[in-house]
């Protein structure tokens, strides 16, 4: 008796159709922006923050697209998106991230990456440090701040709890963080003290 096939995973295929469809108006915005510029109509103060908002908004969207979306088997994320992705940026993100591993990424790989970031930048409203590494025995991702806000309920999922049944939206990587582990047969597990985080997997 064979097994029976996996069934698609249908949050997944959301996050990808959404950045997808996404992409393209944010990407017509952004060439009308430069295409002001050209013209000498964008040196303007509300062209210039049109500009960094369309900026923002596109990088957000290669972020969710990756952490929301679907990750087969052989895909792989670039470099430079990763870099894009990670850079110092002017939207509401407060943590500086130190990005070590080098090369080309498994897209399943940067999907549980980004999202055990977002992880982090949960914890660190105030402002932070994250630096993120992969060795031969698997990825970690270390975090420090001067002051964390940390939800039991939602670290303990990182260690094997269930999720709770309140669970906002806004936490909703939390949950997703532990079920691309267990889908890539990984085993997660973080660390939190108050001014540090650890999360390996």
């Amino acid at each position: 008796m064979s097994d029976a096939p996996t069934p698609p995973d249908l949050v997944a295929l959301v996050g990808s159709r959404m950045g997808h469809d996404l992409a393209n108006p944010v990407g017509a915005i952004a060439n009308g922006v430069e295409l002001l510029g050209l013209t000498g109509l964008g040196d303007s103060p509300e062209v210039a923050l049109i500009a960094e908002s369309v900026a923002n908004a596109r990088r957000r969207i290669k972020t969710f697209r990756i952490a929301f979306g679907a990750a087969g088997a052989g895909q792989a994320v670039s470099a430079a998106e990763i870099a894009e992705i990670v850079a110092p940026s002017t939207d509401r993100r407060q943590v500086t991230v130190d990005w070590t591993p080098e090369g080309d990424i498994a897209r399943a790989d940067a999907k549980a990456a980004l999202l055990a970031l977002m992880c982090v930048e949960s914890a660190t409203p105030w402002g932070g440090r994250a630096r993120v590494r992969r060795g031969a025995d698997g990825w970690r991702i270390d975090a420090e701040s001067d002051r964390l806000r940390l939800d039991p309920a939602l670290w303990a999922m990182l260690n094997g709890a269930p999720a709770p049944t309140d669970l906002a939206p806004a936490a909703v990587h939390f949950a997703l963080l532990a079920e691309a582990a267990r889908q890539s047969g990984r085993r997660l597990g973080a660390e939190t003290s108050e001014t540090a985080i650890a999360i390996l997997f």
